[in-house]
């Protein structure tokens, strides 16, 4: 997780710091500030599979991608601009939308675009690779400064989930649950524009996105102690039924929900053994960082999914290495 703040820079290096920030996280860019004596910005930027997600909080400002930029671009990427707090401005290929907290748009790297801040935000950034939505949709460029709601159907979902990656403060996951996150947002802001643009989504797509929403929810909240299939229920406002009854559907047949969330933190322990430079790290950590709570439950839970106890697995890791 990389982070940039103009906190404590004197007043006249602020400006410069802050646009190689930006232009270093997303694609080149210039930010005008309203007050240049008063500029308090942060960016706080993480790397999801061959995705990068930030959040950017500053002051009064404009932001512009010029021709110049477009055509120095190395890369093409679209860059996912989500609402977190207040208003924007964003303007491409002469269309206009106006974000409130929730909504997001997305924008093209080979065109110019700008987004107006008219008091301080909060704004969620994701930097998406050309190829990852040219996999997903025949034409990418079409979904280029459209306005997706963040209170609606299947762009209200992707939202949600987008909006929440920031309430899980502190807790790291694997490589794997990255990147199977990121292909997950992907197929949901897919899905979306096909909803945007009249294309029927079928309810059965609808209950497959949200067995996708809870299945990262669950990801996320590994480190919850107190994670229970009613707690999920009632945090995504669903029925404990419903949400048993799209496990049923579209999980392997015999997974329960409890079950799910049992196997993703046995499988999380797993990845954290093989992680490089986590060896000084004890088992018993691990453990309780992944939500258990009792290491006589998760030796006996562990040995049953893997023949072998958390200590014997670890060391035949290890032996494997050297």
């Amino acid at each position: 997780m990389n982070v940039f703040s103009t906190k404590g820079l004197l007043p006249k290096l602020r400006r410069e710091y802050w646009n190689d920030a930006i232009c270093e996280t997303f694609t080149g860019l210039v930010t005008d500030f309203q007050d240049m004596s008063e500029i308090d910005a942060e960016l706080i930027s993480t790397p999801l599979g061959d995705l990068t997600y930030a959040r950017v909080q500053t002051t009064s400002s404009k932001v512009f991608h010029t021709s110049h930029h477009a055509s120095k671009a190395t890369e093409k990427v679209f860059l996912l601009h989500l609402q977190l707090a207040n208003k924007s401005r964003n303007v491409q290929h002469g269309r206009e939308v106006c974000l409130e907290a929730g909504d997001f748009t997305l924008v093209d790297s080979e065109a110019p675009y700008s987004v107006q801040f008219e008091d301080p935000i909060t704004m969620g950034v994701m930097r998406i690779p050309y190829e990852a939505l040219q996999a997903r949709l025949m034409n990418p460029e079409d979904i280029a400064g459209l306005k997706f709601s963040g209170q609606t159907r299947i762009s209200g979902l992707l939202s949600q989930m987008l909006r929440g990656f920031w309430d899980q403060k502190n807790v790291a996951n694997s490589e794997s649950v990255n990147r199977q996150f990121s292909h997950n947002m992907l197929d949901l802001l897919a899905t979306s524009y096909q909803e945007q643009t009249s294309q029927v989504i079928s309810s059965g797509s609808v209950r497959r996105l949200r067995y996708q929403q809870l299945k990262k929810f669950i990801d996320y909240n590994l480190s919850d102690p107190d994670l229970s299939p009613g707690k999920i229920a009632r945090i995504l406002k669903i029925t404990p039924r419903y949400m048993h009854r799209i496990f049923a559907e579209f999980g392997s047949g015999t997974e329960t929900v409890g079950q799910y969330m049992l196997n993703r933190r046995l499988e999380e322990c797993v990845s954290r053994f093989e992680e490089q430079g986590a060896g000084h790290l004890k088992i018993t950590d691990i453990a309780f960082a992944l939500g258990f709570n009792s290491m006589t439950h998760f030796s006996r839970v562990f040995k049953e999914k893997y023949g072998a106890s958390p200590r014997e697995f670890r060391n035949g890791l290890r032996n494997n290495m050297n």
